[in-house]
């Protein structure tokens, strides 16, 4: 790379470690379901962090002639992983805007599958800078699939099992909201990976 040159992945691994931070955050909110309105508003500072990320990686793919990969695929992830910690944000958001005053045990391991989508997802971030040697980035890209996996089934089993409780009509669906929100969380992690795992094989 040469000297003042623009770290394109470095940007990348910028930007996915907001969305990590975003979903230890909104574990840890659940976790210790307290000041929830504060606790949103960590989270929306992480959500405009990450847009300044992003605004810098645009910015330089506006003004740079040469690029590491496809100016196409950089602007592809870097919106896909803008849109992780804005789908985070929503996520908390929803808990404060409904005035959840207890959180479903439920709702607890779906903010942890996130968690764990989104360390593996920066883990396959990080890799991506050495992805024509690497042996260790569709590791965890297959990673990420599989918390997905675990993710869609919940959430199945989770949205059966609300139409079978005793909850009022406005409970439910403030809940099946929240279940939908957070399942879409994961969505967009195995976007990010899909496309990780595309570029490489673009570039093979």
């Amino acid at each position: 790379m040469a000297k003042n040159a623009f770290n394109f992945y470095g940007q990348l691994l910028m930007l996915s470690g907001h969305g990590k931070k975003a979903a230890q955050l909104l574990a840890n909110m659940l976790e210790d379901y307290t000041d929830v309105a504060v606790r949103a508003e960590e989270i929306h500072v992480v959500e405009h962090e990450a847009d300044m990320c992003l605004h810098t990686m645009m910015n330089e793919l506006n003004r740079s002639f040469i690029t590491p990969i496809d100016r196409e695929d950089l602007v592809g992830l870097t919106n896909e992983l803008d849109d992780i910690v804005d789908s985070i944000e929503d996520v908390a958001n929803l808990f404060d805007m409904y005035g959840i005053e207890e959180v479903r045990q439920e709702a607890r391991t779906m903010a942890d599958l996130i968690l764990r989508g989104c360390e593996a997802l920066y883990q396959a971030v990080e890799e991506f800078a050495h992805f024509k040697n690497s042996k260790k980035l569709h590791n965890y890209t297959i990673q990420v699939n599989q918390v997905e996996e675990d993710g869609d089934r919940m959430h199945r089993s989770l949205i059966k099992a609300l139409f079978r409780t005793e909850l009022s009509v406005i409970d439910l669906i403030k809940w099946k909201e929240i279940y939908d929100a957070m399942e879409a969380v994961l969505d967009d992690c195995e976007d990010v990976a899909s496309q990780l795992d595309g570029v490489v094989i673009k570039n093979s």
